[in-house]
């Protein structure tokens, strides 16, 4: 009986201190990206934007004059986000572009944006590691 308790506890042990990192190391691919977007009425005015901005025009300057959404005082900055927080086709198109590139003008019930991946963080940066596993 005091192996097969003793068995017992170490499967136990073993299974509590595994688990927890098992769970949490699923995570460790998680990213975040930084997103700065455009919020206009229409999808010209989005082009046109995108047009301006690929001649040289400055991104957070226009956000700041042409965009509706109240990120437009931090130049259209909306910080880091992760997967699971946002309009579904928002987020489709921000994990899926490159950094520092822009969007093609996509549609949300909010209007249309073009939005501009400006930082990418992965979970298992050491500065992150802590505050995002608890």
């Amino acid at each position: 009986m005091k192996i097969v308790l003793s068995i017992f506890c170490w499967i136990t042990a073993v299974f509590c201190c595994w688990f927890p990192f098992a769970y949490n190391h699923s995570l460790m691919d998680r990213q975040e990206v930084k997103i700065s977007h455009i919020l206009v009425d229409t999808k010209d005015e989005a082009l046109n934007l995108k047009e301006r901005i690929q001649n040289g025009e400055d991104f957070a300057e226009l956000a700041k004059q042409y965009s509706k959404c109240s990120s437009n005082v931090d130049g259209g900055d909306l910080g880091f986000n992760m997967r699971g927080r946002l309009v579904k086709n928002f987020e489709d198109t921000a994990f899926n572009i490159e950094l520092n590139k822009l969007s093609d003008p996509i549609e949300t019930p909010y209007g249309w944006h073009i939005l501009k991946i400006t930082d990418i963080k992965y979970l298992s940066d050491k500065e992150n590691l802590g505050k995002k596993l608890y």
